[in-house]
């Protein structure tokens, strides 16, 4: 009988509390919204966003090329593909191209097995394979391919065509493409432009609204930043028989950042 005694006077005084609390809230003026907490706390805030976007030329390049050999054991594939990665590389170097801009990006030795059942070479390549067309268990021969990067500066003396041809010319049968892409020193330096350009354009708009509200800034409460993001733009081949003197285009990587901004505002004195 105490305890339900002692648990109604807990409620009673409950609910006394919060009628007290909401008759002191309906004296304060103003009482809806943000405004009700901006006259409990006694300041004002405003929120605003800014975006800054610079039209960026990539500084770097990628060209990715590569050769493909057969041989009728692993070992005959492996050195095949040895001597023509050799005369690849040795004509990228005396293209003038830095040895360690040269770096091997994949390598891969995989067993041949018979194209079809039958021992013909006139079925067409679809899936599912028609009848027989299906792949034989034989292995009939090893291809290796071997591919290796070279990255250099877009501004530089060696352009990604002249790195193109002249793998080409050298034995490489496969060419990836070539990536154009914005250095990590280069974005550093874009960033902090970005977002400079971005806090000033949220400090300009929070300016031009509380001057309308008869207001003025007085500093700032939080800030939000976001993260400029830095495309990678490819030109991909569908094959190596590519013409000479080839010609590459880096062109311009749109970039932006955005930051959200909450300030203090205040009257402006004399209002």
């Amino acid at each position: 009988m105490l305890t339900g005694v002692v648990a109604a006077a807990a409620i009673l005084a409950a609910v006394i509390a919060a009628t007290q609390m909401q008759s002191a809230t309906a004296q304060q003026p103003g009482n809806n919204n943000s405004t009700q907490a901006a006259n409990i706390n006694g300041t004002s805030t405003l929120s605003t966003s800014g975006t800054a976007t610079a039209n960026v030329q990539p500084d770097k390049f990628i060209v990715t090329a590569g050769v493909t050999a057969n041989g009728t054991s692993a070992e005959d594939a492996v050195d095949a593909n040895a001597e023509l990665m050799a005369d690849v590389i040795d004509a990228l170097v005396a293209l003038d191209v830095p040895e360690e801009q040269i770096a091997t990006s994949s390598y891969q030795l995989v067993p041949v097995y018979g194209s079809m059942q039958d021992g013909s070479d006139m079925c067409i390549t679809i899936f599912p394979p028609p009848p027989g067309c299906e792949p034989g268990q034989e292995i009939t021969g090893y291809r290796v391919t071997n591919t290796v990067s070279v990255t250099l500066d877009v501004n530089g003396t060696i352009s990604a065509g002249s790195v193109v041809d002249t793998a080409v010319e050298a034995g490489a049968n496969t060419v990836d493409g070539v990536s154009f892409f914005i250095s990590t020193e280069r974005q550093e330096e874009i960033r902090d432009s970005l977002m400079e350009d971005a806090i000033n354009s949220a400090r300009g708009r929070a300016d031009i609204a509380a001057g309308v509200l008869g207001m003025e800034v007085t500093g700032v409460q939080s800030v939000n930043t976001g993260e400029a993001q830095f495309p990678l733009f490819s030109r991909a081949f569908e094959s190596a028989a590519l013409a000479a003197s080839t010609q590459f285009q880096p062109g311009q990587q749109e970039v932006s950042t955005t930051v959200n901004i909450t300030f203090y505002i205040d009257e402006t004195d004399g209002v």
